[in-house]
């Protein structure tokens, strides 16, 4: 059965859309830190010469959101506000990000993540920069139903600090989370829902983490 669609709804994926086509700012010259650049799925990896995390303890600083900037039109009911995660939902996500990079990095080297940064061997600080979600995660009357290509947009940046303060490690990578592959068209969008997005969050986070682990490996 065909579903018919509110209009306010295709404003949000055309702008959602287009947001997503903006590049990863450039990073500075890779030897300028002293790091070593290492080939990598993502698209940027550096470390420094011998790098080992066996054995750590890892203390995962409170994530970092730059959000893509919006400019809600006439008649618009959404404020920009309304595509940003909330105390309890920047509480998840900081669960989320830590639990994955503990399952996909640190488990293989025998390391753990630990609460107090002053015990710490290393803090690593996230961040997700330009990131954009397909819609508002609380439910609005103006968005009955959103159907979209991916839950959201960020590029993830990372950086491993030692318990000296110098920086040892250091990722960026941009990511379509929960993107649906196939064929152009709409076979390719799905419906957007706060459970879809958690979902596809903890998939792309342990697919990026996992990658990293490779690289390093």
């Amino acid at each position: 059965m065909r579903v018919v669609f509110l209009l306010l709804f295709l404003f949000s994926v055309s702008l959602f859309s287009a947001c997503t086509q903006q590049a990863a700012a450039p990073t500075e010259a890779e030897t300028a830190d002293g790091l070593q650049p290492r080939a990598s799925g993502l698209d940027s990896v550096a470390a420094a010469f011998a790098f080992d995390l066996s054995g750590s303890g890892v203390y995962v600083a409170p994530v970092e959101i730059d959000y893509i900037k919006r400019f809600p039109g006439p008649g618009q009911p959404l404020r920009a506000r309304d595509y940003e995660l909330d105390a309890k939902d920047r509480a998840r996500l900081q669960e989320l990000m830590g639990e994955t990079f503990s399952e996909k990095f640190l488990a293989p080297r025998n390391s753990q993540l630990v609460a107090d940064p002053q015990g710490a061997d290393y803090t690593l600080r996230l961040r997700l920069e330009h990131f954009s979600l397909a819609a508002p995660l609380e439910p609005s009357a103006w968005l009955w139903r959103v159907y979209s290509e991916q839950s959201a947009y960020g590029i993830l940046v990372g950086e491993l600090y030692n318990d000296e303060g110098k920086l040892v490690m250091r990722f960026r990578d941009r990511r379509d989370i929960g993107e649906k592959f196939g064929g152009p068209g709409p076979g390719r969008l799905g419906r957007f829902t706060s459970v879809t997005f958690w979902n596809d969050m903890k998939v792309d986070m342990r697919r990026a983490f996992s990658s990293l682990d490779k690289t390093l490996g």
